[in-house]
Parts: structure tokens; sequence; C-alpha cells
């Protein structure tokens, strides 16, 4: 074996460790507490989490499609603008956006008073009111921030698809509405697939809103299990149990659409051509574009700017901006970090081209889909090991966090440098060969300025990642030592939402600066 197949199996199988230590909980003798949480709350557990799961799942679809059909298809008011602002509820963590609308919706909210002062009532059970801290309240604030996931991947494929097989149905006698349903839909089910189950992913292994809503989950499970009644093992079983739960969606999505393509494009392709709208259609457009991005951006957006106002002057201290350094620090250390380990993986996968280096490739890519908390078991039993192997403390150190984060987000390195990798033509290596160069001048005048791009997206996304990260880091992190996540969850712990606005608008302008980082980057490149 070469140093870097070397180096990918190493890599690969410390990676693995804390996943297979997790799963091996399972094969573990049944303890009292076991017996006692199969008894009470595990079947609360899984109701809620299905119940989140297909809650999301709806909603994101629908949400997330119909705003990438209808931005993809057709011109009209602000259409530009929206193709944009559509993705910006990105830019907020779903546990920030469920701090914000509990505050202006739960039953003393700001909103929820104002509503009452209008219509002249003077207590909530008066008037039908729904508790936004529910569990259907904790269903819509995630897809509001996760619809996204669908609509990216949707308007991608919509926008490489031709124009000719909507042509075709048009020849057919189909109306604009039959051609939706009985066309555009069926051929863009791998992409809506795939988009909802990244949202229900993202929505399953969701701590911070599940726990702030008072909704009990699997995730929550862990923590009470470990924290309240003392039990890493049974954390450690409910979390296998969580594992195998997002293996068995990981494996649906693969297996709908295995050996199947919905492409149109061809030698006949043709892009689409926008229909401008008038009229009542383009209002109803405007409009149907509008409410995802009010709700799950410019609404929770504004009234954090506003808690912000009231409360900053309280929160900003010496202690705050050592916050700040230590998030944007770790942040940094650990986007580098991951960025060249995902670099090693890609790059031996091109260089040698054999069923070993792409299968532990692939390995290593199944860890995004571990939830923070998960990983988080797994990185303690694995450090644990090795604190009474060698007698030293490695568990609650900046280590276990960085290691952690490698499990969780190498897989976000691997597909930004494939992608940047597929645009380079093999002719290039066998030019290198032809010159005689070696190989690390290969990569110092060749590879490295062509894939640059590629290692700056990887490190921006993973960087916004680790600041947004929030069990992962709540677990691992070293004592007295916070992120501002951390920070966040915590004020709101201490019934503060207020002040909890300044570490979040803080998370959020990071997101924000870096994603514009990124667009200007590639624009000028």
């Amino acid at each position: 074996m070469n140093k870097l197949t070397i180096s990918s199996v190493i890599l690969t199988l410390l990676i693995s460790i804390p996943a297979l230590l997790i799963l091996a909980n399972i094969f573990t003798p049944t303890s009292e507490i076991w017996l006692h949480l199969k008894d009470t709350v595990l079947s609360e557990y899984i109701y809620n989490s299905l119940y989140i799961m297909f809650g999301v799942a709806i909603m994101t679809s629908i949400i997330g499609f119909s705003t990438a059909y209808i931005t993809t298809m057709y011109s009209f008011t602000f259409s530009k603008f929206y193709h944009y602002a559509l993705i910006l509820p990105f830019a907020i963590p779903t546990y920030i956006v469920s701090y914000v609308y509990a505050g202006m919706f739960d039953i003393t909210g700001s909103v929820t008073m104002f509503i009452l002062g209008l219509l002249g009532k003077e207590n909530i059970t008066q008037v039908y009111f729904m508790d936004i801290m529910s569990i259907e309240g904790a269903v819509i604030v995630m897809s509001l921030v996760l619809y996204p996931y669908v609509y990216l991947i949707s308007k991608t494929y919509l926008i490489a698809e031709s124009s000719s097989i909507i042509d075709a149905s048009k020849t057919m006698g189909l109306s604009p509405w039959k051609t939706f349903i009985k066309v555009i839909i069926p051929i863009s089910r791998p992409a809506i697939v795939a988009g909802t189950i990244l949202a229900v992913m993202e929505a399953v292994a969701d701590f911070g809103v599940v726990d702030y809503y008072g909704i009990p989950t699997f995730v929550t499970g862990i923590f009470s299990t470990w924290y309240g009644m003392g039990s890493v093992e049974d954390a450690s079983k409910l979390a296998s149990m969580l594992m195998l739960f997002i293996f068995t969606l990981i494996f649906l999505e693969r297996f709908q659409r295995r050996n199947k393509k919905y492409r149109s494009s061809g030698k006949d392709f043709t892009p689409i051509s926008k229909k401008r709208l008038k009229g009542k259609s383009n209002i109803l457009a405007f409009l149907l574009c509008f409410f995802p991005v009010f709700f799950g951006f410019i609404l929770p957006f504004a009234q954090m700017s506003y808690w912000f106002s009231l409360t900053y002057m309280d929160i900003i201290d010496e202690d705050f901006l050592r916050i700040i350094i230590q998030t944007v620090s770790l942040g940094l250390i650990g986007s580098i970090l991951i960025t060249t380990l995902g670099f090693i993986f890609v790059y031996n996968v091109r260089l040698h081209k054999n069923k070993v280096s792409d299968n532990l490739t692939q390995i290593v890519k199944l860890g995004y889909s571990i939830p923070g908390a998960v990983v988080a078991v797994g990185v303690l039993s694995l450090f644990g090991i090795l604190n009474r192997t060698f007698d030293v403390l490695l568990s609650g150190t900046i280590l276990s966090l960085l290691f952690a984060y490698c499990v969780r987000f190498l897989a976000i390195s691997i597909n930004n440098y494939e992608s940047g990798f597929s645009k380079i033509p093999q002719s290039y290596d066998d030019a290198c060969k032809t010159m005689s160069l070696n190989e690390n001048s290969k990569l110092k005048k060749v590879i490295f300025p062509l894939i640059k791009n590629s290692a700056l997206a990887s490190c921006i996304v993973i960087f916004i990642e680790i600041i947004k990260e929030l069990p992962l880091t709540m677990i691992l992190r070293p004592f007295n030592f916070d992120t501002l996540s951390v920070y966040s969850h915590e004020l709101v712990s201490q019934a503060q939402v207020y002040e909890s606005s300044v570490p979040a608008m803080f998370i959020v302008i990071l997101g924000i600066a870096s994603v514009l980082l990124l667009a200007k980057k590639m624009i000028k490149d």
C-alpha cells in the first residue's frame, strides 16, 4: 500500500471507532434503568421522533419544491431576489429560531399579547390558541428553517432539466397544472426525496428545539439518561437506536434511486425559458415565495435584532469577547484540519482509483448522518478507553472536540473536493507525467490552483457548521469553555430569552459574512 492509502485506512479506522462503539451497546446486558426507560418513555421517544420526521418531511417537501418550481419556471415581481432570498433561513440555526418564536408566540409572547389587545380580549382562553412550544410548533419551526435543503437540490435539478419534456406535455394537451402533477413532480422525485431526507435527518438529530420546547425525543433522552440518571451505557443504547434509525433513512433514500435516471437532457437539451407572470398569477407567485422568507428569516431576524438592541449593553463584556474568540478560533482550526483531511481522502481516490480507496471515503462520509449527540457519546466512549489504557486525560479537551468535529463534518469536505476534482480532466495528470513533474510539484503548480475554490468552500461551510453546532460542543467542551451556541442555550435555559439574542446574533452575522465571502470569491475567480 502507498502512503496515501495507508493514511486513509488509519483515518477511517479512527473516525469509525466512535460509531462502532455506539452500535456495540445494542448487545450490552439490559439494566434496571433501561427497563425503566422501556416501560415509561421509550415509546414516547419513538412516537415523537416519528411525528417530527413525517411532519418535517411533508412541510419541507411542499415549501421547498413549490418555491423551487416557481422561481425556475416563472418570472415575476422580485423573482431574482427570491432566487437567493429563499436560501437565507439557512443562516439562522433552528434552535435560535425556536427561541425567537417562543418569545413571540407563546402564551405571554409579544405577538400573542398584541393580537389579544387588537381583539379586545384579556385572557388567552377566550380565543383559539396553538401553543408554539409544542410538537406541532417544533415541526413548523424546523420546517421553516430546513426547507432550503429541498429548495436547493430541487432547483439545481430543475435548472439542469430540458424544456423539451415540458414542450412534449403541451403537445399532449396537458394544462400547466397537469404538467406539474404528472410530469414535473415524477421526474423530480429523486431530488425531492434527497432534499427531504437531509431535512428529516437534521430534524431528528435536533437538540436545541426539542429541549427548549420540552418534547421528549431520542436526543433529549440521551441527555436526560446520561446527566439525569448517570447511565452512560443506557444513553449509548439510546444513541445506537437513533443511529440505526438514521442509517435506515439513508438506506431507503439510496434504495429508492437505485439504477434510476430521470433525465431528459441529451442532444435535444434546451434550457427552460421562464414564463412571465402577470396579474393574479404574479401576486400569487410573489406571496408563495414571500411567506417562507418572511417567517423563516425576516421575522425572526427582525425580532432578534430588536432584542439585541435592548440587551447588548448587559451581555457584551470581556468574557463575551473571550467566547467570540474561542468560537472563531475553534471554527478556524476545525475547518482547516477537516479540509486538509478531506483532501487526503479524495486525492487518494483520484490518484489510485481502486475500490478500497473509494469504499474508505464512503464509510467516512456516513459520519455526517450521525447526530451530534450520538457522535459525542461515541467519542467519549473512545477517549474513556484511551484514558484508562494510557493513563492520560483526553476527555473534555479541545483534542476530543476537534476529533468529534472530524467525525461529524468530514463528509462536507469530501463532497466539496469530489465536486471540484470532477471538473479537472484526467489528462492534466497525464500531462504532468509527460512534463516529468514530481508529486509535490504537481500538487503545488497544478492541483492546488485548480482545487482552491473547493478547499475554500469546504473551509467556510465547515466553519459555519462548527459555530452552529450545539449538542456535540456542549457535551465535549473543556471545563469553563463556552462557544456562542452553548452560551445562547445557557441564557435561554435561565429564562433570559432576550439576552440570548446577543450570542445568537453573532452566530448569524458570522454565518452571513462567511457565505458572502464565499460568493465574492467565486464570482472573482
